[in-house]
């Protein structure tokens, strides 16, 4: 996969950061395993591919494709639901 960052931020909790991302499936296809969260484009949308793991202090994504969109929605939910978010190539 191409781009790889680590999301830090302060959440009370892994079961918060879960829901969020399950959240996150009303804007993309969501596949989820295990602390594993992959989104990908909806039909008829560019494609993408956005795969989140959640680790200490926050998330660690690896990304490709057409995913500017989502990323986008993805920093402004973190943003709106756990406050400052420091973005950090990995």
């Amino acid at each position: 996969m191409g781009l790889r960052q680590t999301f830090q931020f302060a959440a009370q909790s892994e079961t918060l950061v879960e829901e969020f991302l399950r959240e996150l499936g009303a804007v993309a296809d969501l596949d989820e395993e295990r602390e594993s969260f992959l989104f990908r484009n909806k039909d008829g949308e560019p494609p993408f591919e956005f795969h989140c793991i959640i680790v200490r202090g926050g998330i660690d994504a690896h990304r490709s494709g057409e995913y500017f969109k989502f990323l986008g929605m993805f920093i402004e939910g973190l943003t709106g639901e756990f406050g400052s978010v420091m973005v950090e190539d990995a």
